[in-house]
């Protein structure tokens, strides 16, 4: 279920251990979703030095002040967003003493709710998965679990949450999120296409960009039958229905159902190599 944002629910100060380009999307899509000197405000961690004084200088540093350590900012901060990569996450959180009743969100998607619990010691953790897009309000976050109202609230507010209990269904889910590669992979593929065939590359990258955004626009607020009807949708004989014709025949959905298997073994820790769509057509 995708739960708006709950200004009631919103932290007044927020954290951030590890600056990257995630986590200062998240500050950059809150600063802008609540503009002025109001709340939440944030203290930073000094890593993502360059990230950090850009948010400062964008913002102010009545809004945002860079602390001297992680564990200034943890002093500093009842809720704290952990963005360092999956491998430091052991050694950085080892480190610091955390109070019990401090609220850890990690955006280490890879790093499991029980591993979490044991670094950080603390009662309240959640895992949630953003991309870049909070910075403009137009994210889509899975949060787990579900019944961490701060963590919903951080992410309706940038953009839409979308809570889940089941850890293994956010694993799923995450998946998603791997597609925005070859989402813009099909988007290159056509703007060169019609470079290859005497569009200026302006025109091809605005209308490219332009019309895959139109194309989605039908698809906002999908109910579960909603994309199985826009489909049917295409007439039958027709060139869209065609398009998804040839592609069905040239084994590309299939081939998208074969990586999907195949992030989801990586994701899940064990990858297996098998899976991929050029060794499962090799093998079947």
């Amino acid at each position: 279920m995708a739960i708006a944002c709950g200004r009631s629910a919103l932290p007044k100060k927020i954290g951030v251990v590890g600056v990257g380009t995630i986590s200062s999307a998240t500050v950059r899509g809150l600063c802008r979703a609540f503009p002025g000197a109001g709340e939440p405000t944030f203290v930073l961690s000094p890593r993502g030095a360059a990230k950090g004084r850009a948010l400062v200088d964008e913002f102010g540093a009545e809004r945002i002040a860079v602390a001297d350590s992680n564990q200034a900012v943890v002093d500093a901060c009842d809720c704290v967003i952990v963005a360092v990569l999956p491998a430091q996450a052991a050694d950085v959180l080892g480190a610091l003493t955390i109070p019990k009743t401090t609220l850890i969100i990690s955006l280490m998607a890879s790093v499991k709710l029980a591993t979490l619990r044991e670094l950080t010691r603390v009662d309240r953790v959640v895992v949630c998965c953003p991309l870049p897009a909070v910075q403009q309000g137009a994210g889509t976050t899975i949060v787990v679990p579900a019944d961490v109202p701060e963590a919903a609230a951080i992410y309706g507010a940038v953009g839409t949450a979308v809570p889940i209990d089941d850890e293994d269904q956010y694993r799923r889910l995450q998946c998603m999120t791997c597609l925005m590669g070859d989402c813009y992979e099909r988007m290159r593929t056509s703007q060169e296409w019609l470079e290859a065939n005497g569009v200026a590359g302006d025109v091809a990258a605005t209308y490219v960009t332009g019309i895959f955004k139109t194309i989605l626009t039908d698809a906002v607020g999908a109910g579960p039958e909603t994309l199985g009807h826009l489909v049917a949708e295409q007439t039958p004989g027709g060139m869209n229905e065609m398009v998804i014709s040839e592609q069905r025949a040239d084994g590309a959905y299939a081939g998208l159902e074969h990586s999907l298997n195949s992030i989801h073994s990586r994701l899940s820790g064990a990858h297996d190599a098998s899976l991929a769509p050029a060794n499962k057509r090799q093998n079947s």
